[in-house]
């Protein structure tokens, strides 16, 4: 049995605010979205998609070269690769609730099974970070790293369904994954073996942003400061872990080193970006 972790944060949304209704947020696995073809935001919509399907093609050449690494056996070479490929679908994974199937082959975690880490279901990127970063084991990833190229392959055309995307759920995800950083990505569990946390905080952010950013616009002309505080709450939680990033651009310091005060900064300014964002969908009448 796997667990769907975003639906499951999905459904806690509803406890935040009495005044919004959010649609479909316990729906089945099986169920099909289907698309809203009166959608206001269409637009919107297909701005943000676009935006995604360029980084799902850029994450494809990523996934490719982790491959060749893990081929040649070299396990340094193959965790520098596994780093550079991570970024692109933790800004897709923002619209997972889309696809839920290939987020769950690219980027579950083992408590999303009942078998956990040797539960056949479980593989992708975080199987092969295991692999890599604890075993220092690079044949053992490589079937999994085969598959992963697939899965990519797959969220490419699972971005071009345009039946499963409207804009009510585009900020269900987006306030879904700034609730999962603060509510539990905090705890280091997203990178449990590679210790790079941040960069998936980054990433994470910039997805929310690049899909908001679209709606932005229209948000302004009914209420400007709406807009203007989705904007000033993601810059400052980008802020928070900037400094961070001096020493390694790419991902960053290991998590493992971050104090107590900087993760609560962290967990604050996702909550502002959620709060700021739920208030943004009120706004623009989705809630």
């Amino acid at each position: 049995m796997r667990v769907n972790r975003r639906q499951a944060l999905q459904v806690t949304l509803l406890g935040i605010s009495s005044t919004l209704a959010l649609s479909g947020l316990a729906r089945s696995e099986s169920v099909q979205i289907a698309a809203d073809t009166n959608d206001p935001y269409a637009a919107e919509v297909d701005a943000g998609l676009a935006y995604f399907k360029d980084l799902a093609t850029r994450q494809l050449p990523l996934v490719e070269n982790l491959l060749r690494e893990i081929r040649n056996g070299n396990v340094d070479r193959a965790k520098q690769a596994y780093l550079e490929a991570r970024p692109p679908y933790e800004q897709i994974e923002v619209l997972a609730p889309s696809f839920e199937q290939t987020d769950s082959d690219i980027d579950a975690r083992p408590y999303s099974f009942d078998g956990g880490e040797f539960d056949p279901e479980f593989k992708g990127f975080h199987k092969i970070e295991a692999f890599l970063f604890r075993d220092e084991e690079t044949q053992a990833a490589l079937p999994y790293t085969e598959e992963l190229v697939e899965s990519v392959k797959t969220l490419s055309a699972d971005l071009d369904r345009r039946e499963n995307f409207n804009s009510r759920l585009h900020f269900e995800g987006l306030i879904a994954l700034a609730t999962e950083i603060a509510s539990k990505k905090i705890s280091g569990e997203e990178e449990t073996w590679s210790d790079r946390s941040l960069l998936i905080f980054r990433e994470n952010w910039s997805g929310i942003y690049s899909q908001f950013e679209p709606f932005s616009q229209t948000l302004a002309r009914r209420d400007a400061g709406a807009a203007d505080a989705v904007r000033a709450a993601y810059e400052t939680a980008q802020a928070t872990i900037d400094p961070y990033f001096n020493r390694d651009r790419l991902a960053g310091e290991p998590y493992s080193s971050i104090d107590t005060q900087t993760r609560a900064a962290i967990v604050r300014s996702s909550y502002q970006l959620r709060d700021r964002l739920l208030q943004a969908m009120e706004r623009l009448d989705l809630a």
